[in-house]
């Protein structure tokens, strides 16, 4: 794939440098322009003193080392539709962003403009989470079999062409309180290895991503299944799809994606699905 750039969001406080550092290396693996984009709080916009070619030198001179082509923009604006319309116009293939804080119990996201940014944006949003040491090595993308999760596949392999793709499938056994026999569950079983293959039979899905795909069926709630599947697979980046509708909490695979990606110590990448 020949990429087009990529766009990082940031407020450029300290908690931001994880995205930055990430963004500067997906750029370089690339080849490609990584664009800044600062918002201006609109009251400090509004102030005579505010010099905003300032900014952009104070932002030059504050960058790492990089051998990356780097364009700095600094506008004024709501947050998220800003992030949107330069991602657009742009012709950015990925949004690079992060949480508000990080702390033991779980992180913390930027709020609402991330919410809007996952809910609407046209391009995948990377939330990163974690110091980028390497390029990601191992992609876990949970699957509910919906044309939305097949995007996300697909979205992932192309943005990432050298990972191992792990593609996982959360599944219970209804009625599991009354029925205890082992032929149910085995039955249950089948059927859903049945849809994995079925899955993984759409045309959509090319012989270069199915050649670095293994898929499996997990029984459990998607939060125990990701849990364990991310150490087995030392998985360094998880996929998720969204459907782009109601808040996030409601917004990907029928379960509570802000409880996921709070426990979730890896980046996140979010796709959303297109009609």
């Amino acid at each position: 794939m020949s990429h087009k750039s990529i766009l990082l969001a940031t407020d450029l406080s300290a908690r931001c440098d994880r995205p930055l550092d990430r963004a500067l290396m997906i750029a370089k693996q690339w080849n490609t322009k990584l664009i800044l984009l600062h918002i201006l709080d609109p009251v400090r916009a509004k102030d005579p003193a505010t010099n905003i070619r300032e900014i952009e030198t104070q932002i030059t001179n504050e960058l790492p080392q990089h051998k990356v082509e780097v364009e700095i923009l600094v506008k004024t604006g709501d947050v998220a539709a800003t992030i949107i319309e330069t991602a657009k116009s742009k012709k950015c293939d990925l949004i690079v962003t992060g949480v508000a804080r990080y702390n033991s119990i779980g992180d913390v996201l930027l709020g609402g403009p991330v919410d809007q940014l996952i809910r609407k944006a046209s391009v995948p949003v990377l939330v990163v989470k974690r110091r980028p040491k390497n390029a990601y090595k191992n992609i876990l993308i949970a699957t509910d079999f919906s044309n939305c999760s097949l995007q996300a596949l697909n979205a992932a392999a192309e943005l990432f062409p050298d990972p191992k793709l792990h593609l996982v499938h959360a599944y219970h056994e209804p009625y599991s309180a009354w029925l205890s026999s082992d032929q149910v569950a085995q039955d249950v079983k089948s059927e859903e290895q049945t849809s994995l293959t079925r899955f993984l039979a759409q045309p959509s899905l090319s012989e270069a991503v199915l050649d670095r795909l293994n898929g499996s069926i997990e029984k459990g709630d998607l939060g125990a299944v990701l849990h364990r599947k991310i150490a087995a697979t030392k998985s360094d980046l998880v996929v998720l799809g969204t459907h782009g509708r109601g808040a996030l909490s409601r917004a990907t695979l029928g379960s509570n994606a802000q409880h996921v990606l709070g426990w979730v110590g890896q980046d996140v990448l979010m796709v959303r699905e297109r009609k």
